[in-house]
């Protein structure tokens, strides 16, 4: 029997995001088609294999497993590990490291969605539209240039405006502004999470839309959904603690508008050289489109949109799984 290591935690700030995906995960694993062998990455950088996924609180030192002896318990993986280092190519470079198969986007895909400024030039470049933007680099540019692109940013931006660092997912670390009073302490929350900062033009009460994308060359794209916020910023209380969000399968939308976000998501996921699944999200805003980002580690709990999308496409929880270990490379 195949045996798949199902990674879980990281070294990120969304760790505990990655438990709640991973018990889902197991709990509707296929066993009699193979075996899961569960994975913990813990923040002291080693990785652990756990009877169960509540050693995940004080994993037992003698469950620790060595980078290179990785194959002498699994052939392939199934990665849930959200955000830094768990989404943005560095275990997967690990993974391939040891010729090791496993689910999701590459290396180099991964990098380059998890990294927003990089993807929304990519995008930029190929008119792929999206809200204005400006890129904040405290790594490189001079004092000087910092100050004059923040006045660019507060010339050509109307409020509300968003600060994101470029690395980081779940909304950790975004501020909305409503005055530029507050872009001083916004700046220095998202700095705690990357040294490059975006700039994005805020949209008034606009549609969250997502798609999921599921495949390697043949796709297969999901109807969209739609976020129902009954807040204006979708921030990481909303989305993993207060669950107040509605999701609507699918989306209220035109036809034309449906298929503008389909193609636009096609798109976007062969530009970014994604595979096995991603899901790209959008903001529908006085009938324009904006493409928002792809995530190529979308969650994976009870309350999240991509296996609820797959499902509403006919999947059930373990088929879907069984066909992300399928498209594994």
């Amino acid at each position: 029997m195949k045996k798949v290591a199902l990674f879980f935690g990281g070294l990120g700030n969304e760790a505990a995001v990655s438990i709640v995906s991973a018990t889902n995960v197991a709990a509707n694993f296929n066993q009699s088609r193979q075996r899961l062998i569960l994975i913990y990455w813990h923040r002291d950088a080693y990785f652990y294999r756990l009877d169960k996924i509540t050693q995940a609180k004080k994993p037992p030192l003698n469950r620790r497993l060595a980078i290179n002896d990785f194959k002498k318990y699994f052939s392939a993986a199934l990665l849930m590990t959200h955000g830094r280092y768990g989404e943005d190519g560095i275990l997967q470079g690990i993974l391939e490291s040891q010729k090791i198969s496993y689910s999701g986007c590459g290396v180099l895909s991964s990098a380059l969605c998890m990294d927003k400024a990089v993807f929304k030039l990519l995008m930029a470049g190929q008119k792929i539209p999206q809200v204005p933007f400006f890129l904040l680099d405290y790594s490189r540019h001079s004092a000087k240039e910092q100050a004059a692109i923040l006045t660019a940013a507060k010339k050509k931006l109307q409020l509300p405006v968003y600060i994101k660092p470029a690395n980081s997912g779940s909304s950790v670390g975004i501020s909305r502004l409503d005055a530029w009073s507050k872009l001083p302490a916004a700046l220095e929350e998202a700095r705690k999470h990357d040294y490059k900062i975006i700039i994005e033009q805020g949209l008034v009460r606009p549609r969250e839309i997502e798609v999921a994308v599921l495949g390697n060359d043949k796709l297969e794209i999901s109807r969209p959904g739609e976020l129902h916020l009954l807040q204006d910023f979708y921030d990481f209380e909303e989305k993993y603690k207060n669950g107040r969000t509605e999701m609507l399968i699918p989306a209220p939308l035109t036809p034309s508008q449906e298929k503008k976000i389909i193609s636009l998501a096609r798109q976007a996921y062969l530009l970014a050289d994604c595979r096995g699944f991603a899901r790209v999200d959008f903001f529908l805003n006085k009938n324009r489109i904006y493409l928002n980002e792809i995530n190529t580690l979308p969650g994976f709990t009870d309350i999240s949109m991509y296996p609820q999308l797959m499902m509403a496409s006919g999947y059930s929880y373990s088929s879907l799984l069984d066909k992300l270990i399928d498209l594994a490379v």
